[in-house]
């Protein structure tokens, strides 16, 4: 807590016993021992969920790093390169999508779970999922229709979903990253 939330509480707590004082000069000590609990509770619950605002951040925080480091692995890499060169339209029998859709899957659910924040997500990998996704679309909904299961790839189809409904992006083809943020601040 700092010096500002304590003075403010200290001033709150003086002007109540000098309230009260001046009314009835019989003020018993445990009513002032009453309302220093109950405004120390209150502080404290305040304390407590700035805390929890601090932790969730820096939960979030951690969480994007991971994310990070999952997607900038070699074989995430290769993968896309991969997939990139998938020609939209081609059946499911010419795509294999062996890393890239497991990672998306578990990047979709961590969204989904709100470990890690959809617009972390959007501004990292949000057109290479929506490319992923349409390009490998036809494999899982083959893989679908073949298992007899809607399970497969099914937070990374979550994740491309949130991404068109949530996140239009400031980068497309058009413009680059090193466009569109080119007047940003640290």
């Amino acid at each position: 807590m700092g010096q500002t939330e304590a003075a403010g509480s200290v001033w709150i707590l003086r002007l109540f016993i000098s309230a009260i004082w001046e009314k009835n000069t019989d003020v018993e000590l445990s009513t002032i021992a009453n309302v220093a609990t109950a405004l120390t509770v209150i502080t404290g619950v305040a304390f407590g969920l700035v805390e929890a605002q601090r932790s969730r951040r820096a939960r979030q925080e951690r969480a994007a790093y991971a994310a990070v480091q999952a997607i900038l692995s070699p074989e995430w890499m290769r993968s896309m390169i991969a997939v990139h060169s998938i020609p939209d339209g081609s059946n499911a029998s010419a795509i294999e999508a062996d890393s890239v859709g497991v990672i998306l899957e578990g990047l979709g659910y961590s969204v989904y779970a709100r470990i890690v924040p959809l617009r972390v997500v959007a501004d990292l990998v949000g057109g290479t999922v929506r490319l992923a996704w349409r390009k490998l679309r036809p494999y899982v909904e083959e893989e679908r229709q073949r298992s007899g299961s809607q399970k497969t790839f099914e937070w990374f189809q979550w994740l491309a979903t949130q991404l068109e409904r949530h996140s239009p992006g400031k980068t497309n083809l058009e413009t680059g990253a090193h466009q569109a943020y080119q007047d940003w601040d640290p």
